[in-house]
């Protein structure tokens, strides 16, 4: 039961991405988040933190904004669960340039009055740490 309600959560707030509706993105979000994104800061700690870095994100897409979860696997227990999952983000950049960048995602849920809630999240691509750079070209 629990685990098909998350799994609703995640595919509902991937609905809300592609339609790049803020306040729908942002219902999955406790209000105290702590979400390590992939881009700076190191963190963001509270809901508004998380809400303009999607703003942001948002801002740099011209037209449609495609993400895919993929593999996504959920653990709960009792009132806390812990999710992970491969994400797919593409779309046309307002430079022109068209991206698909695979990021790795992780989140740690609570359930709050009977609704889950992501408290905190994980955004990360790999990194070569010979050349100190991003690898963005892996696919799973």
């Amino acid at each position: 039961m629990a685990e098909a309600l998350i799994r609703q959560r995640v595919e509902d707030w991937v609905k809300a991405l592609r339609a790049k509706d803020i306040d729908r993105i942002m219902s999955l979000y406790a209000p105290n988040i702590v979400s390590f994104d992939i881009a700076p800061p190191l963190q963001y700690v509270g809901a508004d933190g998380k809400r303009r870095a999607w703003q942001e994100v948002f801002a740099m897409f011209d037209g449609p904004f495609g993400y895919e979860v993929r593999d996504l696997n959920v653990t709960t227990q009792g009132a806390l669960a812990f999710v992970h999952s491969l994400n797919h983000v593409n779309g046309t950049l307002a430079n022109g340039q068209v991206i698909g960048r695979w990021v790795r995602w992780t989140a740690g849920f609570r359930r709050i009055d009977g609704v889950w809630f992501v408290e905190h999240d994980h955004v990360s691509v790999p990194v070569d740490p010979a050349r100190d750079q991003a690898v963005l070209h892996l696919t799973p």
